[in-house]
């Protein structure tokens, strides 16, 4: 039951008079009283405390904000309260008031205490009221007649309710002072309700504010990506393009935002229709029409789902020169190759290094000719290092390794392939990637007429068309071709073009095989043994019947032989450092197997069949049956090895089986 008006002055007496708290008094007044009762005379005329003219404009502009957004509400209120004599009060967190607003006569008597803007409604100031309490014990409250510890204040009745900011602080406190007779018994409600609409409005607006805040550093981070970022919403119409983007398309951000897409770009039908049915691309090389102008670029486009509904459509964009030069800089060749690494002071390796430094000079294709492991890859690499393009790309086409019927592909590139163009695939020419740099053919001779025509076709006229494109595309590329086969005897048989033939061979460098400059063999083991050390750990010596063994071998391998040959006695010596006779093959140290190498003057002419049947029976010997470890020595692809050695009918696990004998 509520006290009554005689009560609740009972009550005051009693607390004041013999500080006894009868039962019915709330506890957060009773907690007040004992707060209030050392600091403050309860019949002592007010003095309340009030900030200056300068203070309490400053306070007002700190709490800008919250008079802002509170002030509609206050009127609104008191919109409803009006002729109640009653006053809507404000008050920050600090208990200054900020605003107040009401009838006349409550206004008149609370000016009579000096209660207007600026002044301290601090229970240590003031004592008890319901300022103080929703600020100090942040509840919702009402402080009526002799509840006030001063008795001064016992004339009047008031309900003041926290606002909270979003970190759960108060912010200061909205409340309605009445008197007595005008207290309603919904006051505390509508005080309550009105601090829920200001901290609603507050959470609104600093929300509205993040999020313009959240829009902002997102449309820094976009502006800042250079690949062109392009929005457009369910409608087709464009939200958002970043400077990349406009750039790209050379269109005016101002024109575009908030128009439908389609009035400056089109897709090509395969790209649309992935668009339109929801389906993500990833780097495809594709033609936009743009203002009515192609425009070759390579696009990805993602999707912003909500429950299941696109709401935004994602395209990434990208100029192919630009994603075709990030290509060409991990193709770029890192390792230094000097005519240094051309190994030898024999007079034809001499010759070899005049040559290709003459050859780095120019910009004509350079052919490459001489047998297998003689270095046909590391001269080409040398050249390429010498010449102006060294900081261009590097790129091989290894024309052995790649299947006949997807060879036209690789070398190519296609924009789609037929019957599978839903796919959105597409491949990059080799001419492209090499733009600026050099394209090396490894065993040009195994190249098929279809691509010899290519390569003659660019070589002549420097542009190259993928399959199935339309798009005629320069490069600036420079050519070198290997070969270890007679080409003079493939142009006779038709099998290899001669004005090819004689395009590349202007400029020609023929690698000797090792066998004829045996001066150089010495310097190539030690070399080859220092960087073995390196790579072990440990310093290999070799034995001098090693030595001997070496020296009298004919090397058919030539250089590639050799470093396979020492690769393999390292493993097989460590951790020791001596390599002995016993850790070579058997066929480089019995004299048996070297009796039966003819020298060049008296070895017959025999077909190719048997030059390249014998070549994979010594490299399977070399590599003990490993095909990986051919492919690698020969310069082909694993699936030639594999394909020759089932057509010649090798039994490569013979090979196999005498290397385990040789270790056990």
């Amino acid at each position: 039951m509520k006290p009554s008006d005689e009560d609740l002055s009972r009550a005051w007496k009693a607390y004041i008079n013999e500080r006894v708290v009868l039962p019915y008094v709330p506890s957060l007044i009773a907690e007040s009283w004992e707060r209030c009762w050392p600091l403050i005379n309860p019949y002592q005329p007010i003095r309340l405390r009030k900030l200056n003219a300068a203070h309490l404009l400053a306070t007002q502009v700190s709490s800008f904000e919250l008079l802002t957004i509170a002030r509609p509400v206050m009127e609104d209120i008191y919109q409803y309260i009006e002729g109640s004599n009653s006053a809507v009060v404000l008050v920050n967190n600090a208990g200054y008031v900020l605003d107040l607003l009401g009838d006349i006569d409550v206004i008149d008597r609370l000016m009579e205490h000096s209660m207007l803007r600026g002044v301290s409604l601090a229970e240590s100031d003031i004592g008890t009221n319901a300022f103080a309490l929703a600020l100090l014990e942040r509840v919702p409250n009402r402080v009526y007649g002799a509840e006030h510890f001063r008795q001064v204040f016992h004339l009047f009745a008031e309900a003041a309710a926290p606002i909270f900011q979003l970190t759960g602080k108060p912010l200061g406190a909205l409340g309605i002072v009445t008197t007595k007779e005008g207290y309603h018994p919904h006051t505390l409600g509508t005080v309550v309700a009105g601090a829920r609409v200001i901290e609603a409005q507050r959470g609104a607006d600093w929300l509205l504010a993040e999020k313009n805040r959240q829009f902002t550093r997102i449309n820094a981070v976009l502006s800042a990506i250079s690949e062109g970022i392009l929005v457009w919403d369910a409608t087709g119409r464009v939200t958002h393009i970043n400077p990349a983007a406009a750039s790209l398309l050379h269109l005016s951000p101002n024109r575009v935002m908030g128009n439908q897409l389609r009035e400056w770009v089109r897709f090509s039908p395969t790209v649309q229709r992935a668009i339109t049915q929801h389906e993500p691309l990833d780097d495809v090389e594709t033609e936009l029409l743009v203002a009515g102008e192609s425009l070759a670029c390579v696009l990805s486009v993602r999707y912003v789902r909500v429950q299941d509904d696109v709401k935004a459509n994602i395209a990434i964009l990208r100029e192919i020169k630009a994603v075709r030069q990030f290509v060409q800089r991990h193709l770029r060749v890192h390792t230094s190759f000097t005519l240094d690494s051309l190994i030898g002071k024999s007079p034809a390796m001499e010759r070899v290094r005049r040559l290709a430094r003459t050859a780095a000079k120019g910009q004509a294709g350079v052919l490459l000719r001489g047998e297998s492991g003689t270095g046909k890859n590391l001269l080409a690499r040398v050249i390429h290092h010498l010449s102006p393009r060294r900081q261009g790309p590097f790129v091989i086409f290894a024309c052995a390794s790649i299947p006949k019927e997807s060879l036209l592909l690789e070398l190519l590139g296609y924009d789609y392939l037929p019957g599978r163009e839903s796919e959105n695939v597409g491949h990059t020419s080799k001419f492209e990637l090499a733009d600026g740099g050099t394209l090396f053919f490894q065993d040009i001779d195994t190249l098929p007429l279809e691509g010899q025509t290519i390569l003659l076709n660019f070589l002549e006229i420097g542009v190259v068309k993928r399959l199935e494109g339309h798009r005629v595309i320069e490069a600036d590329v420079r050519i070198i071709a290997a070969t270890s086969a007679p080409l003079e005897k493939l142009v006779a048989e038709g099998s290899f073009r001669a004005d090819l033939f004689y395009r590349l061979s202007a400029f020609e460098i023929v690698l000797p095989p090792l066998r004829k400059r045996k001066q150089d063999l010495t310097l190539l083991i030690r070399r080859n043994l220092k960087r073995l050390s390196e790579q072990y750990g440990i310093e290999f010596v070799l034995a001098e019947e090693t030595m001997q063994l070496l020296s009298s071998y004919p090397w058919p391998g030539n250089v590639g032989e050799l470093e396979s040959v020492l690769a393999r006695a390292a493993s097989q010596a460590s951790p020791s450092h001596l390599i002995s006779p016993l850790h070579l093959p058997d066929f480089v140290r019995d004299p048996k197997i070297q009796t039966g190498m003819l020298s060049d003057a008296v070895m017959p002419v025999v077909s190719l069949r048997e030059v390249e049947r014998d070549t994979l029976l010594r490299a399977a010997r070399l590599c003990h049956g490993n095909m990986t470890q051919m492919a690698n020595m020969l310069g082909v692809g694993r699936t030639t090895v594999w394909r020759r050695v089932k057509k010649y009918g090798i039994p490569l696990e013979k090979f196999r089986t005498r290397a385990k004998n040789v270790s056990e």
